[in-house]
């Protein structure tokens, strides 16, 4: 698998393809793009029948090996690779250490070993035995192991053992990478860790920049995953990921994972990443909501994102999206999912996740277009100006509802009161 990408200008949005692949030499994927989040080999809430629906295009499956080692003794006796094996042949696979859509829990280390958190408890693990899992499932392109277990308030000393950790993985990897038979073809990429310290970050990229073989880098460290990345400011990170953008070689891949808003999805591109994940979508769909922020420039209208939840939505016989040509749009109505959500009915978020993903691989196609067109700053500016009058909306209405709360407990002690001081009137004798 080879990367060619289009200009050379550092810390600036391009375009890119991925090209050449083992397995499906006649696909070509573009770049800035999203791999499609999975759990356990698949989408969650949808099968790959149901996956189909949502795109024809070749797309690129996460696999998370936290919540894919138990597949370590089947994929043994098993000849496949790990897409094969999760009955998505069709689509190229790329490996990756952690499940960006679910917190990671910091610390319970172990020297030279990373604590992998499963459904079936904590598991170690060190360089050696993490490439013989890569090594049965076969990817065509992973992640070497790293440690990046820091975030923004992260100690000194926890930074530094995190590049020394990543260092040391690092060479051990590369070297049974280049002796694998069985990976020989597979797209390896280096992690550059190091938290938000600057000369951490420099001593870690000096030792994984020095080997050109790799295919590319992905930026780690900068936080634990889960659904509160989505809230990380774009401002904080900005330095960080520009210095190491500057010191990377600019031809080779750059990826971030985790559940970024599509604001800081924009700003990272800028910045000159290429390489993202639909995490976002899967969090969204888990509060029962919708993406319908407008990919179309000269329209604002559009909210940013629907809570199909609140009532509102009960008689709304309007798609989610109008124009919108997913499934979920083209047959359902909003009031027909706010009664599945409100019930808990799976057909819920399984109509939510197809509209969200569709949306989304949309929304890096126009992406993608605004960047030969030389348009991105107004995408930007529009996808800014909903995202920024959605989160008004959503803190006005956490405001009222805490002044609400605080009246009626106010109320409550005051009805309180006035019990207590009612005197019982006594019951006269005869």
């Amino acid at each position: 698998m080879k990367f060619i990408v289009e200009g050379i200008t550092k810390c600036a949005p391009r375009l890119g393809v991925l090209k050449e692949i083992e397995r499906h030499p006649n696909i070509t994927l573009e770049t800035p793009m999203a791999m499609l989040y999975t759990r356990g080999g698949s989408i969650p809430h949808i099968t790959n029948e149901v996956f189909k629906l949502i795109t024809t295009k070749s797309q690129i499956i996460q696999i998370p090996l936290v919540s894919t080692y138990n597949f370590e003794d089947v994929m043994t006796h098993y000849n496949g690779t790990i897409a094969e094996f999760v009955g998505m042949k069709e689509c190229i696979s790329c490996m990756t250490v952690q499940d960006p859509g679910d917190y990671t829990q910091p610390g319970h280390h172990v020297q030279d070993l990373i604590p992998l958190w499963t459904r079936h408890g904590k598991v170690l693990l060190n360089a050696k035995l993490y490439m013989i899992l890569v090594e049965l499932f076969k990817p065509d392109m992973y992640y070497f192991l790293s440690d990046g277990d820091t975030n923004i308030a992260s100690p000194t000393k926890r930074v530094n053992k995190a590049v020394q950790n990543t260092v040391k993985y690092y060479k051990e990897c590369i070297e049974i990478h280049k002796n694998s038979k069985i990976l020989k073809n597979s797209f390896a990429m280096g992690v550059i860790a190091g938290g938000y310290n600057l000369k951490a970050r420099k001593d870690c990229m000096d030792v994984v920049c020095k080997i050109d073989s790799i295919g590319g880098y992905l930026i780690d460290g900068l936080h634990n995953n889960g659904p509160e990345v989505e809230f990380l400011c774009a401002e904080e990170i900005k330095p960080v990921v520009e210095y190491i953008v500057e010191n990377l070689h600019h031809t080779k891949l750059k990826a971030i994972h985790g559940c970024w808003n599509p604001v800081t999805i924009l700003q990272l591109i800028k910045l000159g990443i290429d390489l993202f994940d639909t995490s976002y979508c899967h969090i969204v769909t888990e509060r029962s909501c919708a993406l319908t922020f407008s990919l179309d420039l000269s329209n604002t209208e559009e909210a940013f994102e629907l809570n199909l939840r609140q009532s509102q939505f009960a008689d709304d016989f309007r798609p989610i999206l109008p124009g919108c040509a997913c499934l979920t749009c083209v047959k359902y109505s909003r009031g027909y999912i706010h009664h599945l959500v409100t019930v808990q009915e799976l057909l819920g978020p399984l109509l939510l996740t197809i509209h969200n993903v569709h949306h989304y691989t949309k929304f890096f196609e126009t992406i993608r277009e605004c960047i030969r067109n030389d348009t991105l700053r107004i995408l930007e500016e529009t996808i800014t100006k909903q995202f920024n009058l959605y989160q008004n909306g959503v803190k006005e209405k956490r405001d009222e509802d805490e002044e609400l709360n605080s009246t009626e407990v106010v109320r409550d002690e005051v009805n309180r009161t006035n019990e207590d001081n009612v005197q019982i009137p006594l019951v006269p004798t005869c």
